[in-house]
């Protein structure tokens, strides 16, 4: 079963999802034309540090809600980092399939 942590964490990234799954849009399709891996990868990382930083930059008062949960900045980056790039793998291996 879950911990709550752990599903507070996914709540704050279904809550800043839209942004990166439209940005994995053209990350398939890159890799389905030439099926480099690492660059799309790389850039997909990058695109969610840069992404991160607006967050914290623009909405710090969002993170009151989750500090008064005891929960750290840096455990809901790392929850936020993780499920995004297991959503951004699972898209590629569905674009190799079709």
């Amino acid at each position: 079963m879950v911990s709550t942590k752990v599903r507070t964490g996914l709540f704050f990234y279904r809550q800043h999802s839209l942004v990166p799954l439209l940005l994995a849009i053209p990350g398939c399709y890159l890799y389905k034309m030439g099926s480099y891996w690492l660059p799309v990868f790389l850039m997909k990382v990058a695109t969610d540090c840069l992404i991160w930083y607006f967050i914290s930059a623009f909405r710090s008062g969002a993170f009151y809600y989750y500090y008064n949960l005891h929960i750290s900045k840096r455990f809901l980056f790392i929850t936020w980092l993780l499920a995004d790039l297991l959503i951004f793998c699972t898209l590629l291996w569905l674009t190799t399939l079709i």
